[in-house]
């Protein structure tokens, strides 16, 4: 991408990113920036040199949506009453797909 990681002396080697040991998930590595007088939480990444990446394509003006963007939602439990069944069916779908 032709891009620059920004070095910094903290613990994680990259500007702005910091390590959550206690977080929940695979995401520990939090990214802020200073934004005017206040900072900004811009995510939780699984690795340093992805919140650091996701911090250089900031800088560069590079589309990050990509981070922010919602998983799809989960798909919708399978019915497990003659209703639920029933309902499928009216709806226009066959029960068992």
């Amino acid at each position: 991408e032709g891009l620059t990681l920004t070095a910094s002396s903290n613990s994680t080697g990259y500007k702005g990113v910091c390590y959550r040991p206690k977080e929940r998930g695979s995401k520990k590595y939090e990214l802020k920036v200073r934004v005017g007088d206040k900072m900004a939480f811009l995510g939780c990444f699984a690795t340093a040199e992805e919140a650091a990446l996701f911090f250089a394509r900031r800088e560069a003006g590079k589309d990050t949506s990509d981070h922010a963007a919602l998983p799809p939602p989960p798909p919708p439990p399978a019915p497990s009453t003659a209703a639920g069944t029933e309902a499928i069916q009216q709806a226009g779908g066959e029960v068992g797909d």
